[in-house]
């Protein structure tokens, strides 16, 4: 497996672009002046962030609030440039030094990044990531599954049916 160290990662992203129903979930990482752009599903941008917050509290770091505000406030995937790899797995840990490290590899395990981040840019990625995933289309409360925007068809009703 290659693994390719980031270092310190000056930002770090988990987010969505596009409209819900449409949209494609990235986890974006600056370090070093260069950013990486990894694709994922929803489901593990939404683990990543309830992981992140769960390892917190955990380790019994509390971010300042301020800051996590301050990096909140510009926090939004850009359009990718170029994505590295696909999202396999993530491991998240942290570190003596208090720094959170995280690696992140692709499905076949052949690729890898590491970067160390701040518990502050942790907190704020966790909040917004849980925030886009919930922005999502709403769950139709007789199938459970996202409503189309346009017309949902409900397999509870048979498909028949509009809920």
């Amino acid at each position: 497996m290659e693994m390719r160290d980031l270092g310190p990662a000056e930002e770090l992203v988990a987010g969505a672009i596009g409209e819900p129903g449409d949209r494609h979930f990235y986890i974006q990482v600056t370090a070093n002046d260069e950013t990486v752009w990894l694709h994922a599903e929803k489901e593990q941008v939404a683990a990543l962030g309830a992981q992140c917050l769960t390892l917190l509290t955990a380790a019994d770091l509390v971010p300042d609030a301020g800051v996590v505000a301050s990096i909140r406030s510009d926090l939004a995937v850009r359009e990718p440039e170029d994505e590295l790899f696909p999202v396999g797995g993530i491991q998240v840990a942290v570190l003596e030094s208090e720094l959170v490290a995280i690696v992140i590899e692709s499905p076949d395990g052949e690729e890898s990044i590491r970067f160390v981040v701040a518990p502050e840019q942790v907190q704020a990625m966790a909040e917004v990531a849980l925030e886009v995933v919930a922005a999502g289309r709403p769950i139709c409360p007789r199938c459970q599954l996202p409503e189309d925007p346009a017309e949902h068809r409900c397999p509870a009703g048979n498909g028949h049916h509009p809920s």
